[in-house]
Parts: structure tokens; sequence; C-alpha cells
């Protein structure tokens, strides 16, 4: 999911390395716990990891000649040490992309980021999001500094109140399910650009404000899908355990118990599976851990993925839908990050539901409204043959930013630190993560427990 992490939740100490014989367990073999056993080097580990290859999310999935990720899995690379590890492990395997992304709103479609390039809509939609702006600024509004700041002020107050309701509240309304007064903005508040006054006024009057926003450029893989990072990163990394589950861990006994039946003793954990899911499986059981997991929130997301018998549905990398009208809020065309995932002649889309965690719904249904809204968007025609589909069901698929999280994270972090425990990546650190950044994780990791300055 090519989203921008925000701030990391989990702090590492600067503890000395740990002197014990027994191995650090590693459980996840995703990019996060990886990269951890890949920097670990000298040091005794071993991973653990229930599905049976390596990867997590940004592994990928093969129907019928196509190669699809887990929705979209990008890489936007800013970090130095993890530039060079990824030049290493994909050396000239890569091709960078100049973003093409859009919002579909009003039957129209814009380019990204909507707030600068509203062009082309209805008059009084220009009307009313220009204006907004400009009251933020004559009003001198700034978002406020306050981490619990609601998601629902931090757009009025940087955006107004045109961008908001054209744009960011029925968006995030769609993604989120929840009402945005009780989302916090910390988890996007960097990330989203707020543009000036001269790009705002550009973009009402037809000229393209490019290269705004984190992610203006990416790298993908020109041969498969994103799968070829974390393969050459498991091939550094031997003995992997793979369809091997941590289904419980004795923190009085420092032993963890596998599906398998092992019982490893372990002189330190680094954990990345879901933090809930950790939380669950230790033992002794406290209760303050337990009133914390019960805190924790998440959406989870069908990722329905299409082979089209036709070239290029799209000349876009990915659309936002912002509109009740369609069941999606996001559609990636995946055969234009690479034209290798998808046969000769044929294109490849993932579509992006969102639904709250442990909703039944009914998944033919879910299938039938989506291909119905790509067909009313215009992305597919009547007619096209649908000539391969898969629909996998995301859980978790983001962490809800919310008041009890921001509450509860300190204190369950510092608690499992003092157990010698570190929850790190995107479901371990219970945050709002990227490729880049879980790799990150791993290095911080290996190096604290390797006695290493980071």
């Amino acid at each position: 999911m090519h989203n921008a992490i925000a701030p990391r939740a989990a702090a590492f100490s600067e503890e000395t390395p740990l002197a014990k014989s027994d191995p650090v367990v590693i459980i996840g073999a995703g990019l996060a716990g990886l990269s951890t056993a890949y920097h670990l080097r000298g040091r005794d580990c071993v991973v653990l990891e229930k599905a049976e290859g390596p990867g997590g999310l940004a592994g990928s999935r093969r129907a019928g000649g196509f190669t699809f990720d887990y929705t979209g899995h990008l890489l936007h690379l800013r970090e130095p040490s993890v530039i060079a590890l990824i030049e290493e492990l994909l050396a000239g395997e890569l091709a960078v992309h100049e973003r093409r992304a859009a919002i579909y709103s009003q039957e129209t479609l814009t380019p990204y980021p909507f707030q600068a390039n509203t062009h082309g809509l209805p008059t009084q939609v220009v009307y009313e999001c220009v204006a907004g702006f400009v009251r933020t600024l004559l009003e001198g509004r700034e978002p406020s500094k306050d981490p619990n700041q609601s998601f629902r002020e931090w757009t009025l107050e940087t955006f107004g109140e045109g961008i908001a309701k054209h744009f960011m509240f029925p968006y995030n309304e769609k993604m989120w399910l929840r009402s945005l007064d009780d989302i916090t903005a910390d988890w996007v508040s960097w990330a989203v650009p707020r543009p000036t006054l001269d790009e705002v006024l550009k973009g009402a009057l037809g000229v393209v404000n490019r290269g705004m926003g984190y992610n203006p450029t990416f790298r993908y893989p020109r041969k498969g899908g994103i799968h070829v990072l974390p393969d050459r990163l498991a091939e550094r990394v031997p003995g992997v355990r793979y369809r091997e589950e941590a289904i419980a861990i004795d923190t009085a006994s420092r032993t963890v118990t596998t599906s398998r039946g092992a019982a490893i003793p372990y002189s330190a954990i680094v954990n990345t599976m879901p933090l809930p899911l950790l939380l669950a499986r230790l033992s002794p059981a406290e209760a303050s851990l337990a009133q914390a997991r019960a805190r924790l929130d998440w959406t989870e997301i069908y990722d329905l993925n299409l082979g089209i018998g036709r070239p290029r549905v799209s000349d876009q990398h990915w659309i936002y839908f912002p509109g009740p009208e369609y069941p999606f809020y996001r559609v990636g065309f995946p055969s234009n990050f690479s034209d290798s995932v998808a046969p000769a002649g044929c294109s490849a889309l993932y579509v992006e539901l969102a639904v709250r965690r442990g909703e039944a719904r009914d998944e033919a249904a879910i299938v039938s409204s989506a291909i119905d809204g790509l067909e009313r968007a215009g992305i597919l025609r009547k007619g096209d043959a649908i000539v391969a589909q898969d629909l996998v069901r995301i859980d978790p698929a983001y962490v809800l930013f919310d008041r009890p999280r921001r509450a509860v994270l300190p204190g369950v972090f510092e608690r499992l630190e003092s157990m010698d425990i570190k929850s790190i990546g995107r479901y371990g650190a219970w945050t709002y993560s990227y490729m880049e950044a879980a790799i990150l994780d791993g290095m911080k990791a290996a190096a604290q427990l390797s006695g290493v300055a980071v």
C-alpha cells in the first residue's frame, strides 16, 4: 500500500547489547524482519515465518499469467543506506518512474494532488476550493502542533472548506470508515503537501503542478513484481523457517513456542507480526497490556486484482476515487509500472475497497460492484475480457490513528523493551509505513542488538 510513514512509534533504547548465547528470534520474514536478520551479521538468530515464502505484504501473488502485488507497493527511497542496500540487491533491475496519479471526481480526471490541480472541475467547485484556501491565508490559519488534533480540524486549517469538502473529507471517510473527528492528523500531516497560493492559482487556471508530495518518483522492478526485493534479501538470510509460526511467547522462561511444537529459547525478540496479535500471545498475561490491546483498532481492505485482455486501459499509475458513487477508493495499474507483470496485450489492475474489521461481506457482490464501477468510470469497457481475477482480504490493512492509540502505545513499547522485545515494521510498530521505513527499522534493531550506534 503506497503511503507514507508517520514518525516512528517505537523508540530504540541505548542499552548495551545483550550478551546471552541464546539466539535472537525474529518473528516474520517481511522486509523489517529480513532486514533485521541481514544486518545482524555474526549474531545467531532464528527467523520464523508462517507463510510459505518471504515478503509479507511486500510479496506478490500470481494468477493467470499475471503477477499481482498486495495493492501498490512502490519504492520511494531517500535514505542513502537503504538506497545503497537496494542497489546492491537489485543492481540494474529497477526502473525509475515519474508518478502519474490522478483524482476522478465530478466525472473529471485531475492530476494529483487535488489541492493544487483543480482546473477542469466545475467552475463552482474550483471557486470553492480556491476561495476556501485563500481564507485560510487571510485568517492566518495554521495547522496545530497538537498531536491529538483531529484530521477534520487539520484539513480545514491546512486547505480550507472547499478542498476539504470536495476531496479530503469524502476520500478519507471512504478509506477510514470513521468520523474524521475521531482520526488524528499525525499519520499524514507531514506527508500531504500544503500548496502555496501561487500553486493553487496556477492549478486552478490549468498550469499542472508536478513533483509535489513525498512520492513524485518511484522505483519498481523491471521484471517481476515487488516480490523480487524480499526474495533477494531472503537469499542472503539462510535458514528462514517457513510455514512455522510463533504461537506463544513465555517471557518468564524466555521461550518462543512455534506451530511445529518447537520451543526456542531467546536472548531477544524482534517482532513484526501485528502488535495486537503479539500482545495476545505473551505470557504470563498482564492486565495493562490486555487493556492496551483492546484499544488498538484498524481497518481491513479487499484487494481485487484483475487481468484485462486489452492493453493500457489507463495511462495512469493510480487514480483516487473520493465519490460515494464508486465502491473503491483507489485503482492502480501495475502493468504501467512494469510490462512484465501482465501477458502481452493485457493490462493488470488492483482495486482497493475498505471494510470495517471483522465485517462480513458478500465477496461475489464486491467483485460485481467493483467491475460495474470501473465501467461507469470509463476504465473498463463493456465487453472487456477479464482473463484473470484474484480477490484477497488484507487484515489488518491500515492502523487506525486515533487518540486511544496515541495514549497506549508509549507504555506498550516501554513494557516490551523491558522484556527484550522490539516490535517494528508497519504492523509491529502499529504505524503507517512504507518499504524503506521497514528496512530502516530492521537496520536500527540490528544495530542496537549489536551495540552499534545508529
